[in-house]
């Protein structure tokens, strides 16, 4: 039997580099409504985040990621 959690981050690519940012681990993968606490300024593509795992919106200097992380 696998066993997997959800990983929701975010990553910034300014001046200084900050990288990715951890934000939210879910037992399943997420709704919606599971993770629109942690993405308020993309809310509306959080349908398009979880079909597709994420990456650049319409904006330049920070993404999100959401990856299935699969361990035994």
């Amino acid at each position: 039997m696998m066993n997997s959690v959800w990983v929701l981050t975010q990553e910034y690519n300014l001046y200084d580099q900050m990288g990715e940012y951890f934000l939210a681990v879910f037992p399943k993968k997420p709704t919606h409504d599971d993770i629109k606490e942690f993405t308020e300024k993309i809310s509306e593509y959080n349908d398009w985040l979880i079909q597709t795992g994420g990456g650049r919106i319409h904006y330049e200097d920070y993404w999100f990621n959401l990856r299935e992380i699969v361990f035994n």
